[in-house]
């Protein structure tokens, strides 16, 4: 007969340890709901303002690039000037127009730059960019020359140039290195374009360019 009462209170200390269990799962599924939530309203916040601060801050500029030369510029010297087999040096000279398109909302200004004009390797012209700024969503051409006195090249080089002049083909490459200002970080960006052309005065075609950022590799005097 004493045995039931103990009996009774064991069912009843099993029920509420029961019911405690229940009431904390209960909590636990709502904390996981919370954060669950808010996790995935950070995902959708990211993602709405990831692109919009592409679209609309540091979307990056494009740029491209018409490399006229001067008349004459890639001319071969006299064959006074050039021993059989030896070197030769010419004077290449060229007026360079750097468009610039800027695709965000905010004015990129740059701070001066350098360029250099060069053909399988080898150095032909080199140029100062002055300062410049691009408005949002604007445009803007920037010209300059470059050039050099007296560039020395091998006949050959000179020989496969001047096949390629003759057929309207030359593959010149045009880097320019800025550094920006509008931002006061003076974070270099390098492009490089590459083009043909036919060493005339005649309208040459706007070659694309591919732009490149924070290149520490790159932070060398083009000038050597």
């Amino acid at each position: 007969m004493e045995a039931q009462p103990g009996s009774a209170s064991f069912h009843i200390d099993v029920a509420g340890f029961n019911e405690a269990m229940a009431a904390n799962k209960r909590k636990s599924d709502r904390q996981h709901l919370i954060v669950s939530i808010l996790r995935d309203f950070c995902i959708i916040v990211f993602g709405i303002l990831l692109p919009i601060y592409f679209l609309l801050y540091d979307m990056p500029p494009e740029f491209s690039v018409q490399l006229p030369a001067i008349k004459g510029a890639l001319d071969m010297p006299p064959p006074p000037a050039m021993a059989p087999g030896g070197p030769a040096s010419i004077s290449p000279a060229f007026n360079v127009t750097l468009h610039a398109s800027n695709r965000r909302a905010t004015r990129r200004c740059y701070h001066n730059g350098e360029a250099l004009v060069s053909y399988a390797g080898f150095t032909l012209a080199t140029g100062r960019v002055l300062g410049f700024c691009v408005p949002g969503k604007g445009d803007r051409e920037i010209r300059f020359p470059a050039s050099a006195d007296g560039v020395v090249l091998q006949e050959h080089v000179l020989d496969r140039m001047g096949q390629e002049r003759r057929v309207g083909a030359v593959q010149l490459d045009v880097e320019v290195r800025l550094f920006r200002r509008d931002d006061g970080s003076d974070r270099p960006s390098w492009i490089w374009c590459g083009l043909r052309m036919d060493a005339t005065t005649q309208p040459a075609n706007v070659a694309p360019c591919t732009v490149m950022g924070l290149q520490n590799w790159f932070s060398t005097n083009l000038y050597g």
